[in-house]
């Protein structure tokens, strides 16, 4: 009973702290991190209520599903370079070869040296030496995957946000334009889901939002992207009073930072409230970013077609990981030195 207990207060906190989160302060990825703590503790919760009630035969039940979950999880991580080579494929044909058009092609390269590595050890050496290379190996594996799945659940996590229809500004994000003045597909999905809010607000309470479009000139664009996307919505029906640019920014914590600076000279005061607008893939990232210039505000993503998604995901994961990296090479140098640990023990014959 004192286990239930505790396994049922564990649960209530974690559930507790991730509904503070997803309402208060959604632009962290750690709202992934509690999605799942919390996920574990209601699974292990449900094998104790079954046992205590005498239930064991639902017990087993939900074990077994569990292990065989696992196991297509394991199956598909291991076969999975076959997907990442034929999405690879599939967007150089729609997209064009580029860099950042294959990153699934070498996430693909990169498991099936992994799978090499772990079924077939081709690496001969003495055994202190394999032992370091195989546990580090092992360590960086599970560390890469667990943080990917918890990437990925406070990317989906954060697509939840469904914000009130009282919105001075809505910011939209730029994209890149399309041979140096067009809007292309990428960008005019955010433009368009920008849009929606807008006139969503306007028929539910009669109240004009902003536009702020952000986004500078680049190298080969012949116009800034944010006079570009304006023009888009003068198009589609949106009041030029209703349209505000911001045309310096070249990143994303700059598109943060210099529509801060435009709303607060045209709203003369720090309490606007605001929305912005990106790609799905990237709200996470755009709202850690919002908070790391002092904006506390979240962010409604427009549609990204599927065979964009993991060449954008893979992205967003090593964007993150950089913006962290301090705290992965203080994982990392933790799984090295039990590298070492391991391959000492083996030459001294503990292990």
């Amino acid at each position: 009973m004192f286990m239930i207990s505790l396994t049922g207060t564990v649960f209530v906190v974690l559930a507790v702290l991730l509904s503070t989160y997803l309402i208060k302060n959604r632009n962290s990825s750690v709202i992934g991190w509690l999605a799942n703590l919390n996920l574990l503790a209601l699974l292990v919760l449900l094998v104790q209520l079954f046992e205590m009630f005498g239930q064991k035969y639902y017990a087993l039940i939900l074990a077994v599903a569990l292990v065989i979950v696992g196991l297509a999880v394991l199956l598909g991580l291991i076969l999975s370079f076959v997907f990442l080579f034929i999405n690879a494929l599939i967007v150089w044909r729609k997209e064009g070869y580029s860099f950042s058009g294959s990153l699934t092609l070498l996430a693909g390269i990169g498991v099936v040296v992994v799978d090499v590595l772990i079924f077939f050890n081709p690496i001969n050496t003495p055994a202190p030496i394999q032992a370091f290379i195989m546990t580090f190996l092992t360590l960086f594996i599970f560390y890469v995957l667990l943080t990917v799945w918890n990437t990925l659940s406070s990317m989906l996590l954060y697509q939840f946000y469904f914000p009130r229809t009282n919105k001075n500004y809505i910011i939209v994000l730029g994209a890149g334009l399309v041979d140096g003045h067009k809007v292309g597909r990428l960008l005019g999905g955010r433009i368009n889901k920008g849009i929606e809010f807008y006139n969503k607000q306007i028929h539910k309470s009669n109240q004009h939002s902003k536009m702020v479009f952000s986004g500078g000139q680049g190298g080969d664009e012949l116009v800034p992207e944010s006079v570009a996307m304006r023009d888009y919505a003068l198009e589609h029906g949106v009041r030029r009073a209703d349209t505000l640019i911001e045309d310096q920014s070249v990143n994303t914590l700059q598109n943060m930072k210099f529509s801060k600076a435009v709303i607060k000279a045209d709203f003369e005061s720090d309490k606007a409230k605001i929305v912005f607008v990106t790609s799905n893939y990237h709200t996470l990232r755009a709202g850690i970013l919002a908070r790391k210039v002092g904006m506390n505000i979240f962010g409604i993503g427009s549609k990204t077609p599927f065979y964009y998604l993991p060449n954008a995901v893979i992205r967003e994961y090593l964007a993150l990981v950089v913006m962290h990296k301090k705290f992965h090479a203080l994982m990392i140098g933790l799984m090295f030195l039990s590298a070492v640990i391991s391959g000492i023990g083996v030459w001294m014959g503990v292990l």
